[in-house]
């Protein structure tokens, strides 16, 4: 499958939005289209993959900042590190690296690494694409399940040959979306599960 032809969503952008490449949209991992928030593996010994509860059925607490600043720091942090890790994984064309961030059944883990198998074998670049989250929300689903609303921008990216010459380029924008990051059993760290686009109202 060519990179043109590879299924994913475009970088957020200011505007309309419009589907693109794989490489177009390698600043966030954003496969899934639409608001449901799918199965996050969270397996212990005897522990069965379960799904996340969606909006009509969950009733996610709103964290109190007065109450609850250490674990909301903590999970931003996560978040925006995740986030640098991914777009180093692009950068340094190393698909290894994204097992250390997202769930082993994210979406994200196979499509990312499907597209920098792809930078590698037509030896293209990632150049610029850096991004932000500036968080607006954080609800609890469980204590290993959270959900993080917030806007990401990125800035412009190019996708290059080794020499220099453009293939692509993407403009910079933003754009809402829901993060829902997991601490599957037996595991001391946040991983991404899903990442999509979010509506308000």
């Amino acid at each position: 499958m060519s990179i043109e032809d590879h299924p994913t969503l475009p970088p957020a952008r200011r505007g309309p939005s419009r589907r693109g490449p794989v490489l177009a949209g390698a600043t966030v991992a954003l496969v899934a289209v639409g608001l449901l928030v799918a199965v996050l593996t969270t397996r212990g010994d005897d522990e069965v993959a379960r799904a996340l509860p969606n909006e009509s059925s969950a009733t996610p607490t709103t964290v109190a900042p007065t109450t609850m600043v250490n674990q909301r720091t903590e999970l931003v942090s996560r978040l925006r590190a995740i986030l640098r890790e991914r777009q180093r994984a692009y950068r340094e064309r190393d698909a290894e690296l994204l097992s250390t961030i997202y769930t082993i059944d994210c979406p994200c883990l196979e499509s990312d690494s499907n597209a920098i198998r792809e930078l590698l074998s037509n030896r293209y670049v990632w150049v610029g694409g850096a991004s932000s989250i500036q968080v607006r929300r954080l609800e609890r689903v469980t204590n290993r399940q959270w959900l993080i609303i917030g806007t990401f921008s990125s800035k412009p990216l190019r996708i290059e040959t080794e020499s220099g010459r453009l293939v692509r380029s993407e403009p910079g924008g933003s754009e809402l979306f829901q993060f829902v990051l997991a601490k599957p059993v037996g595991s001391d760290q946040w991983l991404l599960g899903r990442a999509s686009s979010y509506k308000e109202g």
